[in-house]
């Protein structure tokens, strides 16, 4: 992660002289896989003046492919994926295809699985499309309070996979997308035990009887979630609350709440992307719920 800041910081001193260099479009496609390994996929639109696109990747690249241009990986103080338009003399807007398969992007923690992708903008960049696809029969996580960041993805299902996207527009040469994915399978891997524990029973109990005194006195998940709320967003959700476990029509919680649609709107679209609450189309109509975790305590 250093020698990833480092880059970037190098590539800011050099920012007067690439000023007139501009990115067109970046996409950035994950396809992640069962194995922690994952299929990436990169095109990038920019104006003649970018001679050559050096982007940093903090994995390992393997099985590298690209098209209507030239790329190679480069030891520098870390993977560097090195592309060149076909011809130094080309005019106009210039695409370029990159693929191959990325590792180190993926950390397994117990049964929960964390995606983390940095991606620096080298350059003045007009739009950035990401997607990420999760592998077959994982979902995100409920056991982490924002499974997935930053803010304002969009998620559907395609099949057995989930899949998040994001967009952004005018990014400046500095700037970095952190793309972060709490994940975890439908059916959970049994812990496997190789020795025999029993003679650590009463250590064990006492340590747990010590953790429930501990947990006792802590504040409740609930408590956290609702501290970090402004004071409209923790009056929709008391709202809901009030509902106990059935959906809220969305204009019910309007008339309750005294705010205008489009505030209500806004609050329940910003709590849907922290993981809050759940919103489900029924016809015309919007039904708002508490997850999960809002609900067992």
């Amino acid at each position: 992660m250093k020698r990833f800041i480092t880059f970037v910081i190098f590539t800011l001193f050099l920012y007067p002289a690439v000023s007139a260099q501009i990115m067109r479009q970046l996409n950035v496609s994950v396809d992640l896989k069962e194995d922690s390994s994952s299929n990436l996929n990169i095109s990038y639109r920019f104006t003649e003046e970018i001679k050559k696109i050096d982007f940093p990747f903090r994995g390992k690249i393997s099985d590298l492919n690209f098209e209507k241009g030239k790329c190679e990986v480069k030891k520098d103080t870390e993977n560097i994926l090195h592309c060149e338009p076909p011809s130094p003399f080309m005019v106009g807007d210039i695409t370029l295809f990159v693929w191959f398969k990325g590792t180190g992007l993926v950390e397994r923690q117990g049964n929960t699985t964390h995606f983390s992708f940095d991606i620096p903008i080298l350059w003045k960049t007009d739009r950035i499309f990401v997607t990420v696809k999760l592998p077959d029969g994982m979902f995100l996580s409920d056991r982490v309070l924002l499974p997935i960041s930053p803010s304002g993805a969009e998620k559907k299902i395609e099949g057995k996979n989930i899949i998040t996207s994001w967009s952004f527009a005018n990014k400046n040469p500095g700037d970095v997308i952190p793309i972060r994915i709490y994940y975890e399978s439908i059916f959970p891997q049994p812990q496997i035990e190789y020795f025999d524990y029993r003679w650590l029973f009463a250590p064990i109990f006492i340590l747990i009887i010590g953790l429930i005194i501990i947990y006792k006195k802590l504040p409740k998940k609930t408590e956290l979630v609702l501290s970090v709320l402004n004071e409209g967003e923790r009056m929709i959700v008391d709202i809901i609350r009030k509902e106990g476990k059935e959906r809220v029509d969305q204009r019910k919680i309007v008339s309750s709440s005294g705010f205008s649609k489009a505030k209500v709107s806004r609050i329940i679209h910003s709590l849907q992307s922290r993981g809050v609450v759940d919103v489900e189309r029924v016809g015309r109509k919007n039904r708002v719920s508490l997850r999960k975790m809002m609900l067992k305590e």
